[in-house]
């Protein structure tokens, strides 16, 4: 049984340095997402970090702001959604779905 076990416990620790690896390349991507017909756009790394917010100046009225707001937080949340949509399916992929406590 105890052979069994350090099987378990190796696969494990290899899943979790493929898991590591993705991190680590998913920074490396960028995912954009945007409203308005494409007016907002918003640019994340696949890791979850904003790195950029494009607003066509077409769409900026000083007397409407709160369109404007809104069309940034579609955008922002669209593309964090993708991310980590993009992120799950990664890991998915290594642990075949199964769901380890503590892994990811």
């Amino acid at each position: 049984m105890k052979g069994g076990f350090n099987n378990i416990v190796r696969q494990a620790q290899q899943m979790q340095s493929k898991i590591g690896k993705v991190q680590e390349e998913m920074a490396d991507k960028k995912i954009e997402a945007s409203t308005g017909g494409g007016v907002v756009t918003a640019v994340v790394t696949g890791d979850q970090k904003l790195v950029e917010i494009k607003i066509s100046p077409d769409v900026v009225d000083p007397n409407d702001v709160e369109v404007l707001e809104e069309m940034i937080l579609g955008a922002v949340n669209q593309a964090m959604k993708l991310a980590g949509d993009m992120m799950n399916e990664e890991v998915e992929k290594i642990t075949g779905g199964m769901s380890i406590p503590g892994l990811f």
